[in-house]
């Protein structure tokens, strides 16, 4: 049986820029891909309270919530895990970042920009969920 993940998705925007971040090469699920901030709902944590801890911990950013998407379920079948993933579109006024141990580069980058990279799978399906595209 195929195990699901619960992951929150903070798409962070600044002046029509999107954050996306490099994953490590030792990251356990996808080494070396691109992604936005994103991790694990805590137990009893709030989807919320998650993507704003994330966007934290990862980029050391203060982020405010503009927007919550659908819930979405991604299947990875390459990695046999099933993903729920609640997105949402944060910004930010600040735009120096602070890296975490999880990710090795960032980029601001343009909706037009987006095919020029290598993502973990389901960003287009986070992108839909807040209707970003």
């Amino acid at each position: 049986m195929t195990k699901t993940y619960f992951v929150v998705t903070g798409i962070v925007t600044n002046n029509n820029k999107l954050l996306i971040l490099k994953k490590s090469p030792n990251d356990r699920n996808y080494p070396n891909h691109w992604s936005f901030c994103s991790g694990f709902v805590k137990e009893f944590e709030a989807g919320e309270d998650t993507v704003l801890r994330e966007i934290k911990e990862e980029t050391g950013l203060d982020a405010e919530i503009t927007k919550q998407g659908e819930l979405i379920k991604v299947e990875d079948k390459t990695n046999g895990k099933n993903w729920a993933i609640l997105t949402f579109i944060c910004k930010v006024e600040e735009t120096k970042i602070t890296l975490d141990h999880e990710n090795i580069e960032y980029k601001w980058i343009t909706k037009e920009e987006l095919n020029n990279y290598t993502f973990v799978p389901g960003i287009i399906d986070d992108l839909k969920a807040v209707g970003f595209l």
